[in-house]
């Protein structure tokens, strides 16, 4: 196998063919660091595909078997992405905002999925309170996390409520609400407080979890399973039909 550090590269840049991606896949469900770097390198991606779209070089310094298309190698276009990054991306701690704190959505998902490993295991235990008392479940996380809880029904999707626990990340509540399925373990929508601007549906994976994710500046929504992406989305979708900002 290549250095880690490659393989999380190419990881990150969806270069890798489907077996060594499993390989990696596993070392990333294990390791915090390797999912902060995959976060770190897909933040840099975006930075250098904004810088580098549309740069081309002058006609006059280009051979002439190559298109006015400026062609970028990986070394050349990391240092440009470290140039726009200057003040927003550092490399120590994986994905950070300004002010060298990790970027809030990828160490929310980072601890969602962390949890999920966890409790979508549990059998008796699954939940702290089941879904026949659904109204306290609302009242309670409700008044946690100072909004209206709206459970989706996702029984489209082949999913049922099963109940709900509340969860805690950097001290501050997460409802968790939780469903079973005929075939498979147990999928979860987790509404927390994530500051910021409003963010669109995002899927990502971390191990073999899909997670969609969304923001609406004050609370961030995720929906985590061991599903595929495409039906995650699908999850997703009925989730934001469902439930206000």
């Amino acid at each position: 196998m290549k250095d880690i550090d490659t393989l999380l590269s190419a990881y990150a840049d969806g270069e890798l063919d489907r077996t060594t991606a499993r390989e990696v896949e596993q070392i990333i469900a294990t390791d915090p660091a390797a999912r902060r770097q995959v976060a770190m390198h897909r933040e840099i991606s975006a930075l250098l595909h904004a810088a580098c779209a549309e740069r081309v070089f002058p006609a006059g310094n280009l051979p002439l078997a190559r298109p006015r298309r400026m062609v970028i190698d990986r070394r050349f276009g990391w240092a440009i992405a470290a140039s726009v990054a200057v003040g927003v991306i550092g490399f120590g701690g994986g994905a950070v905002w300004s002010g060298g704190h990790p970027s809030a959505r990828e160490h929310a998902l980072d601890e969602v999925a962390e949890y999920h490993e966890v409790f979508s295991r549990e059998t008796v235990h699954l939940v702290e309170t089941p879904a026949d008392q659904a109204d306290h479940i609302k009242a309670w996380l409700g008044q946690r996390m100072e909004r209206k809880i709206e459970i989706p029904d996702l029984s489209a999707a082949g999913l049922q409520f099963a109940g709900a626990r509340m969860l805690v990340i950097d001290r501050r509540p997460v409802a968790n609400l939780i469903y079973t399925r005929a075939n498979g373990l147990p999928i979860a929508f987790c509404i927390l407080y994530l500051d910021g601007n409003p963010s669109s549906l995002r899927l990502d994976r971390r191990g073999g979890l899909s997670l969609a994710s969304w923001g609406n500046g004050t609370y961030g929504f995720v929906v985590v399973g061991e599903v595929e992406t495409g039906a995650m989305r699908d999850i997703a979708a009925q989730v934001l039909d469902q439930i206000s900002g």
